[in-house]
């Protein structure tokens, strides 16, 4: 499957949670080589070589959806990995 699909539950207010979103896929971005674009809206679309996906952050959770490149699959448990991990250290 070329998809990663994570829910996370959290505690803050959307707009907090928004910011605290933005901060880890900055790092995430990073380290992966990616684009961020933030709406405003309690979205946030990023995209690189090989992913690309949308979080969608709500008053109770944050919902991240990527989709890999055939060539990026074999990667999907390192990212994945790491998604969970910043996820887990920010919330």
């Amino acid at each position: 499957m070329n998809s990663i699909k994570i829910t996370h539950i959290h505690s803050y207010n959307q707009q907090a949670a928004c910011e605290i979103a933005e901060s880890m896929l900055e790092d995430i971005a990073n380290d992966y080589g990616l684009e961020i674009e933030t709406s405003g809206d309690g979205f946030i679309k990023f995209s690189g070589s090989g992913i690309n996906g949308i979080v969608e952050i709500d008053h109770e959770e944050i919902k991240f959806s990527a989709t890999l490149s055939f060539l990026m699959i074999a990667m999907k448990p390192v990212i994945s990995s790491a998604i969970q991990s910043k996820l887990d250290e920010k919330f």
